[in-house]
This record gives C-alpha cells, sequence and structure tokens, in this order.
C-alpha cells in the first residue's frame, strides 16, 4: 500500500501534472470557465495518452471530474413547485444526476480501459469486514441524522431549506438520488483524481489536490451564505475520504457516509415545504 506521505520521484512530471489540477481548480471556482477546461483537459490527455506519457494518467483523471463541473453548466430541472415530485419514481431530480453519473462513469471507464487501468487503482476493491461493517453501520447511522439535522446545517450556507420529513415514499428517488451523486464524486474524485495522479504526483500531494478541488467544486451560485466555510468544511471531508481510501484501499466506506449524506440533498431540492 502506498503510504499518505509518498512524494513524486519525478520533479518535472509533478510540475506536469500539477497543470490539470490547477485548471480544474479554477474551472471549480469559475463556472464560464468549465466547458474551455474540459476542452483542454481532453486535448491534453488525448495528447499525453498517444505520447505514452507518464503524465498522461494526471491529465486522464482530470476528465471525469471536469466533465461533472461542465454538467453543472446547464440548469438542472426543477421539481413541480406543488411537491407532487418528491415520491416520484422517476423525480426530475433524481433522473437529472443519475443522468450525470450515467455520463461520467461512462467517460471514465472509456478511459480507464484505454489506460489498461486495473480496478484498484480507483479503489475499487472489497475491504476487510471490519471496513465493511462501519460502512453499514456508517450509513444506516448518517442518513437518518442527515436527513434529520439537514435544514440546520444547511441554513447558514443556503438559507432557509425546509422539506417534508414525513415523505416516506420520497427515501426511494433519494435513494436513487445519494446513490447517483455520491458513488460519481467519490470514484471521480477519491478514485480516478487522487488514485491516478498519485502516480505521478506522489500520493500525498494527489491525496490535497482532489480535496482542493473538491471544496471548490461545491461553492456554486446556490451558495447564499457563507461560501468559503462551505468549501474549508468540503475540502476537509474530501481530505479524511482520501485518506479513509487510502488506508482501507477502498472507496466503500467513503461512498456509503457520502450516500447517507446526500439523502436530505433531494428533500431539499424535491420536497420542499
Amino acid at each position: 500500500m502506498r503510504r499518505l506521505g509518498t512524494l513524486p520521484t519525478d520533479w518535472r512530471d509533478f510540475g506536469r501534472s500539477l497543470v490539470p489540477v490547477v485548471l480544474l481548480a479554477l474551472a471549480a471556482a469559475v463556472v464560464p470557465l468549465r466547458i474551455p477546461v474540459l476542452v483542454a483537459l481532453v486535448a491534453g490527455a488525448a495528447v499525453g495518452i498517444a505520447r505514452d506519457a507518464p503524465v498522461r494518467w494526471a491529465w486522464a483523471a482530470a476528465v471525469p471530474v471536469s466533465i461533472s463541473l461542465a454538467w453543472g453548466v446547464w440548469l438542472a430541472p426543477a421539481a413541480a413547485a406543488d411537491g407532487s415530485d418528491c415520491a416520484n419514481p422517476a423525480s426530475p431530480v433524481a433522473a437529472w444526476r443519475m443522468a450525470e453519473a450515467f455520463v461520467v462513469l461512462a467517460a471514465l471507464g472509456v478511459l480507464a480501459t484505454v489506460l489498461h487501468a486495473p480496478r484498484t487503482s480507483l479503489y475499487l476493491r472489497w475491504p476487510a469486514r471490519a471496513v465493511v461493517r462501519w460502512s453499514v453501520v456508517g450509513f444506516l447511522v448518517v442518513g437518518p441524522l442527515a436527513l434529520i439535522i439537514g435544514p440546520f446545517l444547511a441554513r447558514p450556507f443556503f438559507g432557509d431549506v425546509g422539506y417534508d420529513i414525513t415523505r416516506v415514499g420520497a427515501i426511494a428517488p433519494a435513494l436513487l438520488f445519494a446513490l447517483a451523486n455520491g458513488s460519481m464524486e467519490e470514484l471521480v474524485y477519491r478514485g480516478a483524481l487522487m488514485g491516478w495522479s498519485a502516480r505521478v504526483m506522489g500520493m500525498g500531494p494527489a491525496i490535497v489536490g482532489q480535496a482542493v478541488v473538491f471544496g471548490l467544486a461545491h461553492s456554486g451560485s446556490d451558495v447564499v451564505g457563507h461560501g468559503v466555510p462551505l468549501s474549508l468544511a468540503l475540502g476537509v471531508g474530501g481530505l479524511l475520504a482520501g485518506i479513509v481510501a487510502v488506508r482501507t484501499r477502498s472507496l466503500l466506506l467513503p461512498i456509503a457516509i457520502h450516500v447517507g449524506l446526500d439523502i436530505p440533498i433531494y428533500y431539499a431540492f424535491a420536497c420542499a415545504t
């Protein structure tokens, strides 16, 4: 297992591998740059792969994240104002996020095939039994807790967020939404961006880099309050998730917690009161 503090062995490749991370950070912070950055990253990855250059891993790793950021440029379909979409299994809110996950993960799969990257390079492996138990317990605790206290935690950043928690039928589309979003983000940030970039920039810088981009990616225009603390908090969350993935050599625990935390996001979008 690679140590958390592992540094690069070739500092020139390290410098080159920083470029896609910096481009991602700019795209995450400045929405109009997201499409141009996606084009630049795809071109850079294509050149790196064609030349079989070591930095192809870092450039390719940035592409799925960039696709997800570019997806956010288009406005997502809104749920019905009367709340009728709340318990709808085909809710546009859940369907839109699942469509994003499909496109992003399909691109990730194509890149993994072209790079001949094993699934373990994305931390797609079954961990030790203790980690599996913690994943199950974590989801069962975090999911309901997040649903209850979500409006209170969201208020400083998004204003008053109220939703009807008694709509039991909403749990099905909420789980679909959360599973799509949580799995996608863990795979592209902690899987590709961290795991593949670490091959050329070292594990320590890769963990920090993906956390910075993850934090900036969640500082969008929907934040009406304190954006900087929110980015910092999510950046720290991304850092911890990255460390857990490396320590357990698996994304199972980060995905379980991430999915649980994302359940109230669906309620806020589709079950607002």
